[in-house]
């Protein structure tokens, strides 16, 4: 039996999930690697746009950290600028909030249900800015996405949220998904069965925690192959928005249902008036590192996680061009063949019953690939 979800275009590949086979036969991926003969001998200055076009679906964030790459390959590297920061909170808050409203009824609701989706779709439209609106209409209504945020979907003002968050994350999202009104807490409390079990245990990546880690990320990276299966000090590792720098005990967040919570918290952080390493255009980071030989290594928390772009010019100026370019997404960190979600999978039956689909399209929910998922119980369609 094959379940696709979320079609999408056919140069983006997809994963093929195989539950009940043992990691690493269980997770397969048809996303092509486009980067390498797409962005050699190109000028620098065109990979910004270039990158975003390619990957479209999180363009911004991939923008922005190509631009960061190039700035550090010319030994320019400079903190994000506030307008940076400011793009970089908005786009992502305008991600999650498409997710959460477009995607999560989908995976979540049980499909005998269907006053969850309706009321997500509701919330989405009557909000103060289209998810399709540009940046800049989300910066100006920042004050009015936190009151529609607290009446549409939190039922409770934004701060208040997370503040109770932030004091015991299981215990409150537990709390409130049970207690407040609305289509969303009604939609965790009734994926909470399936959804609160334990995933495998994986690190949580920091590696652009400290300049060491991202040198040795940087030398890792002049391998071809470990973009597409990254491994971090010999390990897989997880990445998402439970893994920020500024997240505290980010090893809390031990099941999908929790991550789906984490996810949630960061859209209301980012709907908040800044607050150092905590809310507004404050709460993600990014960062750049010049290296030798015209190399520069760039990262940018992401809605999905951490993304990476290591650039090498033939040289410096305006006319200098790519001479090699790895991007590792966070995909491809959290769906390695041999990761925790993969060990997951291996840990359900062959034949999925409908609680079994549920567990997985809860993970998937947290996870949150970047491109469309495909449930397969036969594996001879790989």
């Amino acid at each position: 039996m094959q379940r696709v979800h979320e079609a999408g275009a056919p140069w983006t590949g997809a994963l093929r999930l195989y539950p009940g086979l043992a990691a690493p036969g269980n997770l397969a991926t048809s996303r092509p690697d486009l980067v390498a003969q797409l962005t050699q001998g190109r000028l620098a200055r065109e990979l910004p746009e270039l990158l975003a076009n390619v990957h479209n679906l999180c363009g911004s964030a991939h923008r922005l950290c190509a631009g960061l790459a190039v700035q550090a390959a010319h030994g320019a590297a400079r903190a994000m600028d506030s307008d940076q920061a400011e793009r970089l909170r908005s786009d992502t808050l305008r991600e999650h909030l498409r997710r959460i409203g477009l995607e999560w009824p989908r995976h979540l609701a049980d499909t005998a249900e269907p006053s969850e989706a309706a009321g997500a779709l509701q919330a989405l439209r009557s909000g103060p800015v289209s998810t399709a609106a540009p940046p800049a209409s989300w910066a100006a209504q920042r004050e009015g996405i936190a009151a529609w945020l607290a009446r549409d979907w939190l039922d409770m003002p934004a701060e208040a949220w997370l503040q109770a968050w932030e004091l015991g994350p299981r215990d409150w999202l537990g709390l409130w998904a049970a207690h407040a009104r609305g289509w969303l807490p009604r939609l965790l409390h009734r994926a909470r069965a399936t959804a609160d079990q334990p995933i495998p245990w994986a690190p949580a990546l920091r590696v652009h925690a400290h300049p060491g880690g991202l040198q040795e990320l940087a030398g890792a990276l002049q391998h071809a192959a470990f973009a597409r299966a990254p491994l971090w000090q010999g390990r897989c590792a997880d990445t998402g928005p439970w893994t920020r720098l500024h997240q505290r005990d980010a090893e809390r967040f031990t099941t999908p249902w929790l991550r789906l919570g984490a996810r949630l918290a960061e859209a209301v952080r980012l709907a908040l008036p800044d607050g150092p390493a905590r809310s507004g255009a404050r709460w993600l980071q990014a960062g750049q590192l010049a290296l030798t030989g015209h190399t520069g290594l760039a990262w940018v928390e992401t809605a999905r996680g951490l993304l990476v772009h290591c650039v090498t010019l033939n040289g410096a100026g305006p006319q200098a061009r790519v001479q090699r370019c790895s991007v590792v997404a966070p995909t491809d960190w959290n769906f390695h063949a041999r990761g925790a979600l993969a060990q997951a999978l291996a840990q359900l039956p062959r034949r999925t019953a409908t609680a079994d689909t549920r567990r997985i399209l809860a993970l998937m929910a947290a996870y949150d690939p970047c491109v469309p998922f495909v449930i397969d119980a036969e594996p001879g369609h790989a």
